[in-house]
């Protein structure tokens, strides 16, 4: 599973070492756009596999995530 960041979003830090200690198979990047600007600066976002997906705590795109994962 590939998962991507853009580095401009606040507070991503701490969901990307999340994914990068409890799954170490998946790929995470952090890209400077990942292309969903109007929404970088209000919410965590992240790109699954090409999908956009947004929540509002570290804690809530931790868990779709997940759920993602439990999908591969």
């Amino acid at each position: 599973m590939k998962i991507s960041f853009c580095e401009h979003n606040e507070g991503i830090e701490e969901v990307v070492e999340a994914i990068r200690n409890e799954y170490p198979e998946c790929t995470v990047t952090l890209n400077k756009c990942i292309g969903a600007c109007d929404k970088c600066g209000t919410t965590l976002i992240a790109r699954i596999n090409g999908k956009l997906v947004e929540a509002e705590v570290c804690e809530d795109l931790l868990d779709i995530i997940g759920e993602y994962m439990e999908l591969e």
